[in-house]
């Protein structure tokens, strides 16, 4: 009796793995495609749909819940599954609103600092502050839009010399220039 006890629990254990591994090798690739046809070609979502069927299964059959026909429990188990997904994808997408909804109210900021300041006033302004190094350097850099190497090549004066004369330029530009 005690060998055979041994062997029934080994050959219970035995038989539900192949058992289950049988029904997975069977329906995985038919489950996968239908929870991917439902979720519209979501392949992440429809991996996890039929996952989640097949560990439901699994654990009943582990709890000796008898499944007189497996393909349909996945099928409709996967189903579950995939309405549980689209329902959070609906409540994720009621979170945000598509942008045309907005685009008509949208403030665009640049046009609003635009039409408040008189180029022509910051223009003196920049003229009174500014020295000709510093004109030239404001120049190459932010109207001729050179990098920092070809700056620092035509001033013939280094890289971190050239950094460091437009750290200070801009901190002079703001310091010393208000936008009335």
């Amino acid at each position: 009796m005690n060998g055979g006890g041994h062997l029934d629990s080994k050959g219970k254990k035995r038989t539900l793995q192949d058992r289950f591994t049988q029904i997975y090798n069977q329906y995985k690739s038919s489950i996968y495609k239908f929870c991917l046809v439902k979720l519209n070609g979501d392949s992440n979502s429809a991996e996890d749909c039929m996952q989640n069927a097949f560990i439901v299964l699994y654990k009943k059959m582990k709890n000796g819940e008898e499944i007189n026909n497996p393909r349909a429990f996945l099928y409709k188990t996967a189903g579950n599954y995939v309405l549980k997904c689209i329902e959070e994808k609906a409540k994720e997408n009621a979170k945000t609103v598509p942008i045309s909804e907005y685009e008509d109210k949208a403030v665009d900021r640049q046009s609003i600092i635009d039409s408040d300041i008189d180029y022509s006033i910051l223009n003196k302004k920049l003229n009174d502050v500014l020295n000709p190094d510093e004109k030239q350097l404001l120049k190459l850099k932010y109207i001729d839009d050179l990098t920092i190497e070809q700056v620092a090549g035509i001033l013939n004066i280094t890289k971190p010399a050239v950094a460091k004369r437009l750290q200070r330029l801009r901190e002079k530009i703001k310091n010393s220039i208000t936008i009335e």
